[in-house]
């Protein structure tokens, strides 16, 4: 028998259109494994929040961002590390998805996450940003994947000049945590 297909929504926290994090999603999606669909999610138009935002009702943006994300089978969060922290792209996006009061809801309750990051210096590899991300995550309920985080150093020169990743080793990462998100995502079903 078949696994059934799995269906994740991913966004690099970035807007850059060169941004690193955006190449490490979409290799993502050429080496999720064949039961999973990754899809890219258009993150350009999300506004800051502002709950006088929220109050009038929120831009179709935000209701299309939260209502992918409550659609999928989990989330992906691709993110760029700033200062040592989450990107104000990143908390915006998780800030937007975890209220309640505008349509659909929290989409994070009982939503399975994976986080990848990948930095530009040797050293950097999302060590900060990784668990301050899965703190935020916690509040609304987000089921953030155990272990097997994916960090990435050296920024550019793990991609070749068409934008794929070429390093043997963050490959390898790459689809370990695609194959444990299927895993974890099975579990939680179960």
């Amino acid at each position: 028998m078949p696994n059934p297909e799995i269906k994740i929504v991913g966004f690099a926290g970035s807007l850059r259109s060169s941004s690193v994090n955006r190449l490490l999603l979409r290799s993502a999606i050429q080496l999720a494994p064949p039961n999973m669909l990754i899809e890219e999610l258009n993150i350009h138009n999300v506004p800051l929040y502002n709950g006088d935002i929220e109050d009038q009702g929120p831009p179709q943006s935000v209701i299309e961002f939260k209502d992918a994300v409550a659609s999928s089978d989990g989330l992906l969060i691709v993110s760029p590390e700033y200062n040592h922290g989450i990107p104000a792209v990143t908390k915006n996006l998780i800030d937007w998805a975890s209220r309640r009061l505008s349509h659909p809801g929290n989409v994070l309750d009982g939503k399975p996450v994976s986080i990848m990051t990948v930095a530009g210096g040797a050293l950097g590899m999302g060590t900060y940003v990784q668990p301050q991300i899965r703190q935020v995550l916690v509040y609304p309920g987000a089921l953030v994947m155990p272990n097997g985080d994916v960090g990435i150093s050296g920024g550019m020169t793990n991609f070749d000049e068409a934008g794929q990743l070429k390093d043997d080793l963050a490959i390898s990462k790459v689809k370990q945590n695609l194959f444990s998100f299927c895993e974890w995502i099975a579990r939680l079903r179960n």
